[in-house]
């Protein structure tokens, strides 16, 4: 199975630790084995590794207005667009901080173990599955507070867009799909839920 596709959580976690049994405790964390939720983990080097999740502060500089504001000289903005730019990133910042502050708690609290790093030392302890269903719970928590921020984005590119003339819209639209691409790759994603 490729990292690419639509896999199982438990998937992520290394090969050798779901063979030897430990990876029983995620599923704990996250439902039966019927009822495991399915992430989709992005691009992946390497099977045995824990996907990234990327810092609050990280994510801030996935602003609407920025993508914007990054692509001034290429969109022609005038300045008087500049300025209303800049006031609508601190309006969308304020908005987005609920949401960044709940993740950046949730982060703060991500601590994967010795033994489920890519290259664990031979001395490491493998986790319980205590352990492993709380770092499922984690990420899943994680990834839900990420998909609230994924979901503001279109009314915040609405309000982005409307600073700009008809004549810089298609180039803005693509500014803006860009960086939404790059916000998708720093957080792993949850697929559409499945019918039963």
């Amino acid at each position: 199975m490729r990292l690419s596709s639509v896999v199982a959580l438990i998937a992520i976690l290394p090969t050798s630790l779901v063979a030897q049994g430990y990876g029983g405790g995620l599923g704990g964390g996250l439902g039966g084995r019927g009822n495991r939720p399915d992430y989709s983990l992005g691009q992946q080097s390497n099977r045995n590794q824990i996907p990234k999740f990327a810092t609050a502060k990280e994510l801030e500089r996935f602003n609407a207005a920025d993508a914007l504001l990054n692509e001034q000289r290429k969109l022609k903005l005038t300045d008087e667009q500049v300025t209303q730019l800049t006031a609508l990133r601190a309006t969308l910042f304020e908005k987005n901080a609920d949401v960044l502050v709940r993740y950046d708690a949730l982060r703060r609290d991500f601590v994967i173990p010795k033994a489920l790093e890519n290259n664990p030392p031979s001395s490491a302890v493998p986790p319980t599955r205590e352990e492993l269903a709380a770092l499922g719970q984690r990420m899943r928590a994680m990834i839900d507070v990420f998909e609230e921020l994924k979901a503001r984005r279109p009314q915040q590119d609405s309000l982005v867009l409307a600073v700009v003339e008809a004549s810089q819209k298609e180039r803005a639209s693509k500014a803006l799909r860009d960086q939404m691409d790059d916000l998708r790759k720093q957080v792993p994603e949850k697929p559409a839920d499945r019918k039963r």
